[in-house]
């Protein structure tokens, strides 16, 4: 079920006080508990497997209403073989909707990462606060509430409202509040004297076997958490690359599960991250890459992902392209390098002769506060 983020985090689990299940998490809870108490009320069962199922529906029900730890009081291996492929398939949409980190977790999560963060040596010390943030050009587009001072836009808050009430069967608003806070949406605008930031997290499967995945994860949350809080004027955007790469929000990456995808196709994370900061021209282009090994990965014409251990120089060719081209756009870019095997440092030696690009050596232990160091050394 869920994962637990104490081993992740170390010491005291940040989510002890834990938000309500998802909604959509405590539906699902209710068929399988109502499938638990059928096959109770059908079915002869040994004491022990009524025990299990009994113990199970209890579980269920004060998860219902609202108790999101009675998750771990589920045996979800011995209750799928009790209920067969019915009772897995509703365990696994249990499952699946309960994984999700809520916002207030999430946001725990970021201000431990901070924290541990902000509490290093290396970390430039001082307030590190920007300004509003809100005095530029609209961009067209809306943006939930965050804190600035921004124009409601109402064509948008409408929008929000009847999508979150057609979702929920009620379109009249007969059942609920027609309009609710989180509907209210404003109007973007495109701030000044700001930073448009990509944050580059290598995915690879060796980042896991190496220790280095939790680092990373960890230092995207609490840079994401520092421009979220201190810094609401700059852009940012976490790209994460293995075979192929993807923007993500901070829950995706936290909820990633690292599978054994080989490829670290930093060539299509770059060509990303230069679409992010034409997004936001104007600002200053910034681009952060957390890798532990070479590139192993590009996308072909077809735009499928062709990897291959060695790189092919096909692979190195239009991954210097891309670099050469964010370069030549003016982006500033920093390569944290998490290994130093012999195929890497070949490597870092092409990154060196490029005029632009800084390399930083770091590990698990100083991954976060290089990462955040090198974002407040930026500032304007």
């Amino acid at each position: 079920m869920r994962f637990r983020y104490r081993a992740y985090m170390g010491g005291p689990d940040p989510l002890a006080d834990e938000g309500p299940p998802p909604r959509e998490a405590v539906r699902a809870a209710g068929e399988l508990r109502a499938l638990i108490t059928d096959a109770l009320s059908d079915r002869e069962s040994s004491e022990a497997e009524a025990a299990l199922l009994s113990a199970a529906e209890e579980a269920l029900g004060r998860y219902g209403a609202g108790e999101r730890s009675a998750v771990e009081e589920v045996d979800t291996v011995a209750l799928g073989g009790l209920l067969g492929s019915e009772g897995r398939e509703r365990l696994d949409r249990w499952d699946e909707a309960d994984h999700g980190l809520t916002p207030r977790e999430l946001r725990r999560l970021g201000e431990v990462a901070l924290a541990e963060i902000e509490a290093a040596p290396s970390v430039r010390g001082g307030d590190h606060r920007g300004g509003s943030g809100h005095a530029g050009e609209p961009t067209g587009a809306s943006v939930p509430h965050d804190g600035l001072d921004r124009p409601l836009d109402p064509l948008s808050t409408l929008r929000a409202a009847m999508v979150r009430r057609a979702a929920e069967g009620d379109l009249a608003g007969v059942n609920g509040t027609p309009l609710r806070t989180d509907d209210l949406r404003y109007a973007e605008t495109e701030p000044t004297g700001a930073a448009v930031v990509c944050l580059l997290v290598d995915l690879s499967h060796s980042m896991t076997t190496r220790g280095l995945h939790e680092a990373a994860t960890r230092t995207a949350l609490a840079l994401h958490t520092l421009v979220r809080t201190r810094r609401a004027e700059d852009r940012m955007l976490v790209i994460g690359f293995g075979d192929r790469a993807r923007e993500m929000t901070p829950a995706e990456l936290v909820e990633h599960d690292w599978r054994r995808v080989p490829g670290t196709n930093l060539q299509h994370a770059l060509h990303l991250a230069r679409a992010h900061l034409r997004r936001h021209r104007g600002l200053r282009p910034v681009i952060m890459v957390v890798t532990d090994g070479e590139p192993t990965a590009h996308l072909g014409e077809d735009g499928d992902a062709r990897f291959a251990w060695p790189p092919t120089p096909r692979t190195v060719g239009v991954t210097t392209a891309e670099l050469d081209a964010a370069l030549a756009e003016g982006a500033e870019l920093t390569f944290f390098l998490l290994a130093d095997d012999p195929r890497l440092r070949a490597f870092r030696g092409l990154l060196e002769r490029r005029r632009g690009v800084r390399v930083v050596d770091a590990d698990a232990e100083v991954l976060g506060p290089l990462v955040v160091g090198r974002y407040l050394d930026g500032e304007g």
